[in-house]
This record gives C-alpha cells, structure tokens and sequence, in this order.
C-alpha cells in the first residue's frame, strides 16, 4: 500500500501533474517520507477509533450479564435450599384466631363475668427476624423501651422477660413462624396513646383492639369468681392447652373451670413471601374459634349480695375482724351463698393490679383476700358438740335416756377446774337438753367414761381434719384432735404445746371445740347437712352446670364424701336437741326463735387471746348453725364472725338472713 502510494507521487512529479508545482525547490524523496509517515498515523487513529465503537457496548453489555447472572447464581444455587424451605414453610402462614372466654352465671341465668372490649399492647416478632434467626439485641432494646412506658401494674413480668422466657421454650421452627406475641392486657387509653406516641421508636409495636373479663358480682363474688390474669413459665408447665401470651384464669372458679372456660382457638392462614411478608389481604379461615363454655354456678347472686350486706353490717356493728356466711343444699351440697367479708374488686386484677393496691390489700388487717368460709381454721366451740353427741349415741356411749348432772365446782382427778361457760348450772341432763343449753360439763363426762380414740374415727366420718374437696381453691383442712396429733403438733409448728395427751384436760377441751380442735366454716356447714339429711356427708360444690356455645348442657358430677356415716337414730336424736336448742323450754338461741320458717340450730363461742384476771378469755369468735325447715332440711347455714363477740351476734346475723331468704320466695 505504502510502495504504491509512493510511484504514485513520483509518476505526479515527473509529469508535471498537479503536485509538481509544490515541489519546486523541495527535496522530492524526503518530502515522500514525512507524507508517508503522516499518512500512516492518520489511519492508525481512525481504526483506533472504529474499535471503540464496538469495544465499550460490548463491555457494558458482558456486565450488566454478569451481574444478572451472578444474582440468578446466587439465588438458584447459593440461597436457593434456604429461599425455597422458606418458601415451602411460609407460604400459608397458620396463626390462630383467639376464641372468647365463656361467660359465667349464677344459678339464675345473671351473668357474673363476661368479656369486655379493651386494648392490648402487642409486638411483631416477624420485625426482628434475620437470616440465621431473630435479632435479639434489637428486640431487647425495644422491650426494655415499651417496659418504660407501660405501668407497674402491667409488669408483674417485664416484656423482656416474657418475651425472652416464651423464645426459650420455642424450637427453631416455632421461632420461623412467630408473629404476634401480646406484652400487655387490657391497657388504659391513657398507655395506649403513649404507646402509639412512641411507635417511632416502638419496631414492631402495635395498640390492638382485644377483650378483656369484667365482673358484675360486686365484692360478694370475688373470692368465689376469682380472676384472670397472664401465662407466666410456671403455668406453660402445668397445662398443656395454654400458649405464652393466652389469658387464664387465676384464682377462684375462673381457675378450677379454666379449660372448660378457654375454648379453642381457630385457625386462619395468610399468604406470605419468602421473606416472610404479607402478600394477600384475604385471610383464609381453616376453622372458627369455638368459644369456651358458660359455666352456671348454684350460688344465686341476690343472696350472696344480701348475706355480704348483712356481714357488713353486723361487723362493724360488733366489731367483728371480718365474717364468713354460708347456705348449703343439704340433700345435693350446692352451695347457694358463700360470702367472705370483707371482700375486694376482682376487676382491679385483671391486666394486672398495682404493686400499691396490692400492697394495700396484704397489709389490710381485715384480711380481704383470705376466703374465710373455706380458709379461716378456727375452733368450732360448742357448734362441735352435735358432733359429739351424735358420734357417742351411735357408739353406745349414751343413749337418749342417760343423764350427767351440770354442777359447780366440777374439778378433774387433778384437782383442775372445768366449768361451764361463764359458770352456768344446769342440773341433770340428758343428750337433747345437754345440746338445747350447750352444756360443757355433759360432753366432758361423756368423753370421761368413754375413750378418746375410738371417737377419733367418728370426727374422721364428718370431714374433721379432711378437705370437703369444694371446687374452689384455698381450702384449709382444720385440725382432727387426736392425741397423735396434739404430739406432731407441739414437735413442729406449735412449739408451746405440751407434748403430751392429757385424758381428761385434753379431751374435754376437744369435745367442746377448744383445744387443737378447729374447722373451716364449710366444714360445719356440710357436716351440718349431713345431720339433716340422714347420713350423707356430701362433697359442697358452687358450680351446677356446663352449656357449650351449640346449646348442649352437661351437669357438673359430684359425688357424696361418704354416706351413711351414722345411725339415723342417732342423727334424730341430735336433730331434736338442736330444735330444742331455738326452740325448747330451755332454748339459748333466742334470736332464731320466732324466724319466718322452724329452725334448728347450735352456737357457739370459741374463746383465744389473753385471759383476764376473772379466768375469763378477752377475745371470742362468735358461730351460729343450724338447718332449716325443720320438718323437711332442705339448707344448712353458717355464719362465722372473727373476733365477734357472744355466739348471740352471730344468731342475730342469721336470723336476719333467713327471714330474708323466706321473704326472698324461698323456704
């Protein structure tokens, strides 16, 4: 190319072509050399150039496929196992639909506890999820700042520690599929709007419509309702249908009948990405939530309002410490009144109560939250004597006809002193008189000429010592004096006992209800309706019955403790000497007397505290029991007043409450 560019600027020059004229003067071959030069570096740039053209597409070209390429490897062959069992498990993400509590009434069909509309606090955990799990840093920030701003009242357990405690119990596959898990229950408004003030710095924090239990009872029906509260560690452990941020019931009715109360829960599925969000709005529902079942209890409200209001009064009329009343179906142990006074809201405990309130409430001295009619373990006084007298006639011990004579100056082998209460005279007494006045002096010479162990198993027969297994919790099961047990108890927790039986000191005392001798008031109240029934000592029961969200119904069985657990000559006998006690030429119950329907009944006075300088005690719990009507039992009551004076406050209590009852339509 360049040889023939030459010969042809050579061929121009030697014919005088048109370049002739430029080369005048010119050195002809070194001209050719710089033309050729130049020339050829002119191309040299223009192919340089054409290159360029083709190379830079070409480059952005294999990149943009590369980094395509490399995302689809990455995603195919990398992630692709962990993104495809992500997507395999999250797919239809399956979360529950939380079924309503079922609602509780009194025997009457009033509703006592029902479900409410409230708010609760609730935290996303899908908000903090990872790739190798859950960032629980993060997380713990975020819980530490919601603890910050909810109330003491709402954190018996911190949201860190709930939060963390259901995480640690959670398999890996349960932590994949977590969502929601609720900090707090039924929040005020005022939190809530704090809470949505804060959502900024609150991931995953959400305010959510819920509901929450109320009841309607007043303070008669707390101690027997009970309440709810929040799953802690301790319960996930015990019962197996609970899940960590579930409600329960905690104490009460709401605690025995949790599982029939709960219901199921539903089942909905939501469509979700690989990664875990949403991406449908349509929930698909798999099954309904089923409702938990009502619960029916045979205690009747207007009763147990009425005997809370008569308590009240009579407490701080005498003033009592507090008071305890029961009523009780003698022939099926439905328990229709059991009133502790004084009582406390229910409803301040759920969502939780405040570390004040709730300080409030121990330190009180009335005790409110002890449940006296099955907790309270005190000596029964002279009410222990129908006991007594019963067992003694069924053994052979006496009989209708035998008589001991109540006299002055009645001293043991020792030379120790026994007496009757505020140093009564009687005279000969039968069985029917020695109940009609309450004699001390009868019973102790009863249990002289006969033998402490052999009445032991009688006492055993009507529950003493014994839980009545009523579907409440708290039960105490007072003390069977016995004289094994006198010696376990001065060995352990009554250090101040002699460790010793004494026959006539020891014995006497127990059979008059003194002593180590004591009850709870449903004690009394059940072997009470076992006089009047005939024999049948029957397990005390306040719920009647279960009806399912379809209407289906199931009563609540209860089985009888015992029956026939003495003669029915014998209960006949005690029968009448208890009518005698309101009713006879000798009667001591005077306020029961002229009540609206024939009563039997037996008080008593159980002494404790210091003793004056007459011998006599300073303080007396003050009882009164009996049955009523007469002639067909049909209720046995109770009525307990601590530290309330003469057994006649307590009579006049449940005078009040009968002729109520009677006047309430009921007899």
């Amino acid at each position: 190319m360049n040889i023939k560019l030459s010969k042809q600027l050579e061929s121009e020059t030697r014919n005088g072509g048109s370049f002739a004229k430029y080369f005048d003067g010119i050195n002809k071959k070194e001209f050719a050399k710089k033309a050729i030069s130049s020339i050829k570096k002119k191309r040299r740039e223009i192919v340089t150039i054409s290159r360029w053209n083709y190379v830079v597409p070409f480059i952005i070209f294999a990149g943009l496929f590369l980094t395509i390429f490399s995302s689809l490897f990455n995603l195919q062959v990398v992630k692709g196992k962990e993104l495809y069992e992500r997507s395999v498990n999250n797919k239809l993400e399956v979360t529950n639909i939380p079924a309503n509590r079922g609602v509780i009434f009194d025997r009457n069909g009033n509703k006592i506890a029902e479900n409410i509309p409230s708010i609760n606090i609730t935290i996303d955990l899908r908000e903090y999820k990872k790739d190798d799990g859950i960032d629980y840093n993060l997380l713990r920030g975020t819980l530490e700042r919601v603890d910050k701003i909810l109330p003491e009242k709402y954190k018996k357990q911190s949201s860190t520690e709930k939060v963390f405690t259901a995480l640690d119990k959670m398999n890996e596959t349960e932590k994949v599929l977590a969502r929601t898990f609720v900090l707090a229950h039924g929040v005020d408004n005022e939190t809530a709007i704090q809470v949505k003030s804060k959502y900024d710095e609150l991931k995953g924090i959400t305010v959510d419509n819920a509901s929450q239990r109320y009841y309607s009872g007043g303070l008669s029906l707390a101690h027997i309702l009970g309440y709810t509260g929040d799953v802690y560690a301790e319960d996930l452990e015990k019962l197996d249908y609970v899940d960590f941020d579930d409600v329960i019931g905690k104490s009460g009715v709401e605690k025995v009948y949790d599982k029939e109360l709960f219901g199921l829960d539903g089942k909905k599925a939501v469509e979700v990405d690989g990664l875990g969000n949403v991406v449908a709005d349509n929930d698909v529902i798999i099954s309904e939530p089923k409702s938990g079942q009502s619960l029916y209890l045979s205690i009747d409200k207007n009763a147990q309002n009425q005997m809370y209001k008569i308590l009240e009064k009579g407490s701080k009329t005498y003033k009592a410490t507090g008071a305890a009343g029961i009523l009780e179906d003698v022939n099926t142990g439905e328990i229709i009144v059991m009133t502790s006074y004084p009582g406390y809201d229910n409803n301040k405990f759920i969502g939780g109560i405040s570390a004040k309130e709730y300080s409030r409430l121990l330190n009180d001295k009335r005790a409110p939250l002890n449940n006296r009619p099955i907790a309270a373990q005190i000596p029964p006084g002279s009410t222990f004597k129908t006991i007594i007298a019963a067992a003694s006639l069924d053994a052979g011990a006496i009989d209708r006809s035998t008589v001991y004579v109540s006299r002055a100056n009645y001293t043991f082998s020792n030379g120790a002193r026994f007496q009757e209460y505020q140093d009564h005279v009687y005279g000969p007494l039968t069985v029917v008189d020695a109940l009609s006045v309450s004699s001390n002096l009868f019973f102790c010479e009863v249990i002289r000429n006969w033998d402490m162990n052999e009445l032991v198993p009688y006492l055993e027969k009507f529950g003493i010592g014994q839980y009545t297994y009523i579907d409440v919790p708290g039960e105490g099961s007072g003390t069977l004096p016995s004289p094994a047990n006198k010696i376990k108890l001065a060995n352990s927790t009554n250090p101040w006992l002699d460790p010793i039986w004494y026959p006539e000191g020891d014995s006497c005392n127990s059979v008059i209800g003194q002593g180590i001798t004591t009850v709870t008031p449903i004690q009394m109240v059940n072997w009470i309706s076992a006089i009047a029934n005939g024999g049948t000592l029957n397990t005390p029961h306040v719920a009647k019955r279960l009806v399912s969200p379809d209407g289906s119904e199931s009563d609540v069985q209860s089985e009888p403790l015992r029956k026939n657990i003495i003669s029915s000559s014998a209960l006949k006998i005690v029968r009448e000497g208890m009518w005698a006690s309101v009713n006879g030429p000798r009667r001591v119950v005077f306020p029961l007397t002229d009540a609206k329907v024939e009563v039997a009944g037996k008080t008593g006075t159980a002494e404790f505290g210091k003793v004056n300088s007459k011998g006599i005690y300073e303080h007396t719990h003050a009882w009164v029991t009996g049955f009523f009507p007469y002639d067909k039992p049909k209720y046995a009551f109770t009525i307990f007043m601590e530290d309330g004076g003469e057994s006649y406050n307590a009579a006049k209590l449940a005078r009040e409450f009968i002729d109520w009852w009677v006047g309430y339509g009921k007899k």
